[in-house]
């Protein structure tokens, strides 16, 4: 399937669904976002937030301590390209996009794109890939340009920050828009 075409809501919600129960055991946290959250007709991928687990191994049999770290969703989907059930799905250069906070991939021929941020900044990305860009990109705007975000306060990183170098935790996407100052757009209202 191309990778511009889109198909019907229900169909896209399908294979996120599909996606979820692939995934779901290997996060902490795993939600639906873009504009199958937004429930548009049509879509034309399939994006998720997820908050991987962690499994720590022992670096050595003889070593005493906490050994590395292993990514449980990065191996699981490891895992799912091995056996073709996803696949890379590459830029217009040619290059795959595989990495600890970002993994660019085609499920069932559509593309997927799994978004993976600290539990702490959760809102702040699931709000901006629910989108739409506009909405996103309004959300994240200061005032002083016509957006939303306090003139004092500052989007980077998938974080919210204070002019003042204070950095504010965001778990839930409500805290995102209450440090703003704004109401709660539900997401089939964001425009």
């Amino acid at each position: 399937m191309p990778e511009k075409s889109r198909i019907p809501f229900a169909q896209a919600e399908e294979l996120a669904l599909e996606v979820v129960e692939l995934v779901g055991y290997s996060c902490e946290r795993i939600a639906i976002a873009g504009s199958i959250r937004r429930r548009k007709a049509d879509v034309g991928d399939v994006e998720l937030v997820c908050v991987p687990r962690f499994e720590v191994m022992q670096a050595d049999l003889f070593a005493p301590g906490e050994g590395l770290s292993r990514d449980l969703l990065s191996a699981r989907c490891v895992e799912l390209l091995a056996d073709w059930t996803l696949a890379h799905r590459l830029d217009v250069n040619g290059h795959a996009a595989f990495g600890p906070k970002f993994k660019r991939l085609l499920y069932g021929g559509f593309p997927l794109d799994l978004f993976s941020p600290p539990a702490e900044c959760w809102g702040v990305v699931y709000c901006i890939r629910t989108g739409p860009a506009e909405f996103s990109h309004r959300l994240v705007t200061p005032r002083r340009q016509g957006g939303l975000c306090p003139d004092f306060l500052r989007f980077r990183d998938g974080r919210v920050w204070h002019e003042d170098g204070t950095l504010y935790d965001t778990p839930e996407e409500a805290d995102v828009f209450a440090r703003l100052g704004v109401p709660f757009v539900p997401p089939e209202e964001r425009v």
